[in-house]
């Protein structure tokens, strides 16, 4: 934490927020609900308290957060440079790992003294002048409602929606094991003030297209169980979206189908996309899968984590099992 507490990057950041005019709010490429909402909820809240605000994302966001995004522009990765120069502040969110901010390392490191981070993640890489990492946090959501409350900017209808999909996405719909009072506390607030979880929800998960549903039947049945059942593993390859037409996007949470299974601990998604392979790991806490996503250059937290290698998929593929196979298996003497 570059030398102080967390109490003190808290009060830090709000500081340099309350002080800048002008911000540039940034996470990880392949951005999920919490990243998309929490970076939105703080842009609107700074536009209420009469700043500016411009988001970026390194890749696209998927189209299935669009409902929350609307008209609102998201710059890409090669405006950083620019963008990040005519802000007063850069704030990057839910992530503060180089690895997932690919393409950006070298502006970040040129920028790294007007650079803040917001993030829950246990792995971080030295690229901000102030870095709050809270690991005790259930979503970078979570984090960004006590910046806005000790800040005490506007929350309307809309950032309330923004901060409930980012806290509700990343434990599950609040079932998760890292769902706990302080998540529960801040969605109930949202709540109050007017989010409908049930609409919510529809947006979010009951809004497939056929071609995923078409990916999602077909990666289940190549589904494939080790270390006696233990391990679940799911390959999707580039020529799974060809005969689906589905997109690389949505394949988001099929890493969590496998944990159906009863006797599956561990499952491991691996999702090829031209040369590059996405890999998504979940436990239920036999195993920590941030400790393997590390040793193949990802990171996360212990029960979920991830990582990106151009590695053949299925060399990638047979290390992993190897790798989660062995960890299982020291799991249990």
């Amino acid at each position: 934490m570059c030398g102080t507490s967390a109490n003190n990057a808290f009060e830090q950041i709000v500081e340099r927020l309350a002080a800048a005019d002008s911000l540039l709010l940034v996470t990880h490429a392949r951005s999920d609900g919490d990243a998309l909402g929490s970076i939105l909820a703080l842009a609107r809240a700074a536009e209420g308290a009469g700043k500016t605000a411009r988001l970026l994302v390194p890749d696209q966001p998927p189209p299935r957060y669009g409902f929350l995004l609307g008209e609102r522009p998201v710059a890409s990765g090669g405006q950083f440079a620019a963008l990040g120069d005519a802000a007063d502040l850069v704030v990057i969110v839910d992530t503060c790992a180089l690895g997932q901010l690919e393409g950006l390392e070298d502006a970040i490191a040129a920028r790294r003294d007007k650079i803040v981070v917001v993030d829950h993640h246990a792995t971080a890489d030295d690229i901000a002048s102030v870095r709050w990492m809270d690991t005790a946090a259930a979503a970078a959501g979570v984090m960004v409602s006590e910046l806005l409350d000790a800040l005490d900017w506007p929350v309307d209808l809309h950032t309330a929606v923004a901060l409930t999909t980012a806290v509700t996405t990343d434990t599950g719909w609040l079932r998760y094991a890292n769902t706990d009072g302080r998540a529960l506390r801040a969605v109930s607030r949202w709540l109050d003030q007017g989010v409908r979880p049930d609409e919510l929800f529809r947006e979010i998960y009951q809004s497939d297209r056929p071609e995923r549903i078409a990916l999602l039947a077909r990666t289940l049945a190549g589904l494939r169980l080790y270390a006696g059942g233990r391990l679940a593993v799911m390959v999707i390859r580039d020529a799974d979206f060809a005969a689906t037409g589905a997109r690389a996007d949505e394949t988001e949470n099929f890493v969590n189908e496998a944990m159906r299974l009863g006797s599956v601990d561990t499952a491991v998604t691996l999702v090829e996309n031209g040369a590059c392979v996405r890999v998504s790991l979940r436990s239920r806490g036999a195993i920590d899968v941030s400790e393997i996503a590390q040793r193949f250059g990802g990171g996360g937290h212990s029960r979920a984590a991830g990582l990106r290698q151009h590695d053949p998929i299925d060399q990638l593929a047979s290390q992993l099992i190897e790798a989660c196979t062995t960890a299982l298996d020291d799991a249990r003497e």
